[in-house]
C-alpha cells in the first residue's frame, strides 16, 4: 500500500510538474506574442505618423516656380541720356548701334512682356541678366535699379527711360554698385521688391508687362555697357515666386 502511494505520488508531481512546464511555455509564448504586438502597434502608429506628417509637409509648403522672361522688340530696351541741350533735358536713344550705357549721363531700360505673374503671388527673388561688353575702365555700374510704377509698362518708342521722361519710379529700389566681368553674361542684384511691388498693384493682370530702370548714380568715374536686342542678347528676367496649389 505504502509502496503504492509513493508511486501514485510521484506520478502526481510528474504530472503537476510537465502541466507546469506546459503552462510555463504557453505563457512564455503568450508574453511573445503580446511583446510582438504591442512593437507592432508602435511601428504602425509611428508609420502613421510619418505618413501624416510627409503629406502635410507636401500641401503646405511653398509651391515656388521660376519664370524666365526676355526682351522681344526692338523697342523694349534703349537709353536715355541727360542733356542741357533743348527745352527737355534728355534724349531718348534706340537701335542696334544704341547698345545699353551706363555713364554719368546714360541710364537704360528693359521691357518684359507676357510676365505671367498672378496679382499678389508671393515673389521670392527676381533679377534681370545682361551681355556685358564693358573695357577695362568702363565695367562698373553705378546706378539705382528701379521698376516702371505702371500697371501694364509702355515700351520705349512710348516714352524714355527716366522720370523726366514720364516713368514713374517704384518706391523700391536696389543700387548696384560693383565692377562686372565683360563679354559674358551678367547677374543683377534682386530686384524682388521692386517687382513684388508692381505685381501687388490694383490693376496688374498675369500677362502684362514690367519695365526694369537702371538709372545712373551720375558720378564720374563709373560706367558699363550691355548688348541689346537687335545685336542677339536680349536681356532677361527671371522671377522665382510662389504659385498656388489646385
Amino acid at each position: 500500500m505504502k509502496k503504492n502511494k509513493k508511486n501514485n505520488r510521484a506520478i502526481s508531481l510528474r504530472h503537476n510538474y510537465s502541466s507546469s512546464l506546459v503552462i510555463m511555455k504557453k505563457n512564455k509564448k503568450n508574453n511573445w506574442r503580446m511583446k510582438r504586438r504591442r512593437k507592432m502597434l508602435v511601428f504602425g502608429f509611428v508609420f502613421t505618423i510619418l505618413l501624416v506628417s510627409v503629406a502635410y509637409y507636401a500641401f503646405t509648403r511653398p509651391n515656388y516656380v521660376t519664370l524666365t522672361v526676355e526682351v522681344s522688340s526692338p523697342h523694349d530696351d534703349a537709353r536715355t541720356f541727360i542733356t542741357t541741350v533743348g527745352d527737355e533735358g534728355y534724349g531718348d536713344e534706340d537701335g542696334g548701334w544704341a547698345m545699353l550705357q551706363l555713364a554719368p549721363s546714360y541710364s537704360f531700360g528693359v521691357r518684359f512682356v507676357n510676365v505671367t505673374v498672378p496679382h499678389g503671388a508671393k515673389v521670392k527673388d527676381a533679377y534681370v541678366e545682361l551681355y556685358s561688353v564693358g573695357t577695362p575702365g568702363h565695367d562698373h555700374p553705378n546706378c539705382r535699379i528701379y521698376c516702371d510704377a505702371s500697371d501694364n509698362a509702355d515700351n520705349f518708342s512710348v516714352r524714355g527711360v527716366l522720370d523726366r521722361c514720364g516713368r514713374v519710379y517704384t518706391e523700391n529700389f536696389t543700387r548696384w554698385n560693383e565692377t562686372v566681368s565683360y563679354g559674358k553674361w551678367i547677374k543683377t542684384p534682386s530686384i524682388a521688391p521692386q517687382v513684388q511691388e508692381v505685381i501687388n498693384r490694383e490693376n496688374w493682370t498675369s500677362g502684362n508687362a514690367i519695365a526694369v530702370l537702371f538709372v545712373s548714380e551720375g558720378l564720374r568715374g563709373y560706367s558699363a555697357t550691355f548688348q541689346n536686342y537687335e545685336n542677339g542678347y536680349p536681356a532677361r528676367l527671371h522671377i522665382v515666386f510662389e504659385k498656388k496649389r489646385g
